[in-house]
């Protein structure tokens, strides 16, 4: 056993023997304990068991201390019995009462070791660490209360041994290795070599190089964002329409803090004056000043000090103003890159970027506001050499657009059944066929038609895609935009589909499945999609490095 026993320099030997975590770790236990046994409480509330405790007090009084206890006894079990070890080569766990688990995590295997801090670990010096290898989708292992310096050598371990794998046995040297230098770097960590695991005791230095900082006034930005995303924004202006103090009434009426008025006693005048359009506005200023401020307060929240480290071809995000949380991405697992940007995001000429994992259960690395130049620095970093010719711009010039019959084929789509649907319903109500309503139902069904067409143009405006010899951007939208950018190789499968009319008019849409979204680009050759269906499964099966 000694000759598995991890070295460290820094006297980092605690690890070389079976551990348990921190005592406090039984309250991380009680949670895991509450959510497995939440499925069976609402099948006994299911049963009846909440109206017998309702019935019965007196059951209800030892039921429930009774209950609590065996949560805290079945949490204090788990916790003794969880067990840890680093060795030379490997993570070693042991957990498990009944059923007994036994992971064996081999150290040049495991892409990223996460290190989240609620605010009651960051006060007490503790830290919880997630692990996540190579060949799977999600966490594999969780590691509960460590003292934040022992996170810190663990991760410093474990990227040590990922520079000592032989070339061929990963992606290290590969092409989804060590990634280029970002254009827009921010303020250099100091490098590091071999001996990290023992001379680096820094988080900073752990982390590696700094690429980018958000400083708080990016918080504003980032809540007024909300402003754009919520869909509460669009029926505000309902408040010019119906009187607000009587809406008001309504509201408070029901939470108990006026007497109660009924629905058809709200009013629906409009505008009657200078005072009362003064009065709305000020109502509708301080409804969108308190979403705003709800905004910026969950931006603090959860963004707060976000920064953004790179080491080789692993990238890091930390943030949180009261649970610190960290991100770990390797770019070897990052299938898809996505570009976006709402109203709010173009008038401060910024962006959000995210980069999906393989998996839907892992963790996905998102930067909340960027500038287009750092997007399209990351997106070169994710993708390494490969994909050089892409772009996650949305403005971007090369972006070719698809045919202009999609704008047709869309309005018809999009307006013909509220078109039919609203001339049938007039002329329903008219009970008759008369030249009045049969006028009516046609101005309805024409401004359905205009509508129609004005959103079918606007979304074959921001529709388009762009590829290379290696990978596709494609860019979406209507109102907001949005590009996603992705390896051939990446891909599962590829279809190529066609309807009536683009037969008719020698057209396609070619359809590209990827482990957790169908990319569809409609409305192109014919030709073209099924050269690139075709070039697309080359890539696929050509490749022996498929994620």
């Amino acid at each position: 056993m000694d000759d598995d026993v991890m070295a460290d320099p820094a006297g980092a030997n605690d690890f070389s023997r079976w551990r348990r975590t921190s005592p406090l770790a039984v309250i991380f236990f009680i949670g895991q304990t509450l959510e497995r046994i939440r499925a069976i409480g609402n099948l006994l509330i299911g049963l009846g068991l909440a109206f017998l405790i309702v019935r019965a007090r007196e059951f209800a009084g030892q039921f429930i201390p009774a209950a609590i206890l065996f949560i805290v006894i079945v949490a204090a079990l788990r916790y003794w019995f969880f067990r840890f070890r680093i060795t030379r080569e490997r993570i070693l766990i042991r957990h498990g009462v009944f059923r007994k688990t036994a992971l064996d995590l081999p150290l040049d295997r495991i892409q990223a070791v996460n290190v989240e801090r609620s605010l009651a670990q960051r006060l007490l010096g503790l830290a919880t660490i997630s692990v996540d290898t190579a060949g799977s989708g999600s966490l594999e292992a969780v590691i509960p209360w460590v003292r934040a310096a022992s996170a810190n050598r663990i991760r410093a371990r474990v990227a040590a041994a990922r520079r000592e794998r032989p070339v061929g046995e990963g992606e290290v040297d590969g092409a989804e290795g060590r990634a280029a230098p970002l254009e827009d770097p921010g303020p250099a960590g100091e490098p590091t070599d071999d001996g990290l695991a023992g001379r680096l005791s820094g988080d900073e230095e752990l982390s590696g190089e700094v690429v980018m900082k958000l400083p708080p006034g990016d918080m504003v930005r980032i809540g007024l964002r909300f402003l754009g995303d919520s869909g509460v924004v669009p029926i505000l202006p309902v408040f010019f329409v119906v009187d607000p103090r009587d809406l008001l009434r309504y509201v408070a009426g029901h939470l108990g803090f006026l007497e109660p008025i009924g629905r058809d006693q709200v009013t629906g005048d409009y505008v009657t004056g200078v005072a009362d359009a003064i009065f709305r506005t000020g109502v509708l200023a301080v409804l969108l000043a308190l979403l705003a401020a709800i905004g910026i307060y969950y931006a603090f929240k959860i963004h707060y000090g976000f920064t953004l480290y790179r080491s080789g071809a692993v990238h890091r995000t930390r943030a949180g103003l009261f649970t610190q949380r960290e991100v770990v991405v390797q770019s070897v697992k990052v299938q898809q890159v996505t570009l976006s940007q709402n109203l709010v995001d173009r008038c401060f000429r910024r962006f959000r970027l995210r980069a999906e994992p393989v998996s839907d259960e892992a963790d996905v690395l998102e930067i909340p506001l960027l500038g287009a130049r750092m997007a399209e620095a990351l997106r070169a970093d994710l993708f390494g050499p490969e994909g050089r010719g892409l772009t996650l711009l949305p403005q971007n010039r090369a972006i070719a657009r698809v045919s202009p019959h999609f704008i047709g084929a869309t309005t018809l789509k999009m307006a013909a059944p509220p078109a039919l649907g609203l001339a049938a319903f007039v002329l329903l109500i008219a009970g008759a066929p008369d030249a009045i309503w049969a006028e009516i139902s046609f101005v309805l069904a024409l401004v359905c038609l205009v509508v129609g067409g004005l959103v079918a143009l606007q979304r074959w405006r921001r529709l388009g895609y762009l590829h290379d010899d290696d990978g596709i951007s494609v860019r979406t939208g209507f109102v907001a935009r949005q590009v996603d950018a992705f390896l051939f190789r990446k891909a599962q499968s590829v279809t190529v589909k066609q309807s009536p009319m683009q037969r008719r008019k020698g057209l396609a849409t070619l359809e590209i499945e990827l482990a957790g979204e169908v990319v569809a680009i409609p409305y192109i050759d014919h030709r073209v999609a099924c050269r690139l269906r075709d070039y697309i499964l080359y890539k696929v099966e050509s490749n022996p490095r498929w994620h």
